[in-house]
């Protein structure tokens, strides 16, 4: 009789412990599903909200696009014209008596003719056209040599590897990275050299911009001149978003900047 009870308790602890590693078991693995299903839940957040910003700044390129588009039709059919009309008058005015007022008209005319050539310049580095006709090679090089008729400062251009042609609007975007880029360095660098270079990788396409200004302090945010800095680095990682690229940026107090912007194909 003893036995009999021995071995029914023994039975019932076996039972009991069985029960209990099922239940342990069953609540581990809805545990584990639920982490699972969280953490793909969240993943999917995490992806919505990327490409909800990757979208919002794709919509606000092609605003400013239209934009850069519509000023830059402006320029031509407007102020171009006005300005060549009245070249046109200056020029068929008769040789005046004065030859101080032959040398105005002289003067004048040459004004008005360095008007619509710096003119037709901003029109066209405005209209992503040139970018569409030329490719991204060509137009920075245009846009190298306006800087370079400057007289302020030595640009170096330089292209390495096999030329690979974009989709038009990854070539437009970088070109617009490297003018915010260009235009840091005339409005704030103090440079006397440019150094620009596009690299075609197996896999990706490298621009890099460099200058041997004076350079900045990347938190020193706050202060004015170097607030408009940050907002146009800021203007080139968001570009540099939308083309799923990384924007590495070098700089420090009286050391020049140096911008290295890789984008895959």
């Amino acid at each position: 009789m003893q036995t009999q009870n021995s071995n029914n308790i023994i039975l019932l602890i076996i039972f009991t412990t069985a029960i209990l590693l099922f239940l342990l078991s069953f609540i581990a693995a809805v545990l584990f599903l639920y982490q699972k299903r969280s953490i793909l839940y969240y993943q999917q957040l995490e992806d919505a909200k990327n490409n909800y910003d990757k979208n919002l700044l794709q919509t606000q390129i092609e605003i400013q696009e239209q934009t850069f588009q519509n000023i830059s039709r402006e320029i031509h059919d407007n102020i171009g014209l006005s300005l060549t009309l009245a070249k046109l008058q200056l020029n068929i005015i008769e040789s005046p008596q004065s030859n101080k007022i032959a040398k105005n008209v002289e003067s004048s005319i040459d004004l008005i003719s360095k008007a619509i050539h710096d003119l037709s310049d901003i029109s066209k580095s405005l209209n992503s056209e040139a970018i569409k006709t030329h490719g991204l090679y060509n137009t920075l090089k245009v846009e190298t040599e306006k800087i370079r008729r400057s007289g302020k400062y030595q640009v170096e251009f330089t292209e390495e590897g096999n030329p690979i042609f974009l989709d038009a609007n990854k070539e437009l975007i970088l070109y617009r990275i490297a003018q915010e880029a260009l235009n840091n360095i005339i409005k704030h660098a103090s440079a006397s050299n440019i150094c620009i270079k596009l690299v075609y990788e197996k896999d990706f396409i490298r621009l890099y911009i460099e200058d041997d200004g004076i350079g900045f302090d990347k938190t020193a945010v706050g202060q004015c001149r170097a607030g408009e800095i940050h907002s146009g680095l800021t203007n080139i990682r968001n570009r540099t978003q939308t083309l799923n690229g990384n924007c590495c940026i070098k700089t420090q107090p009286g050391n020049g900047t140096s911008i290295s912007i890789t984008a895959p194909y």
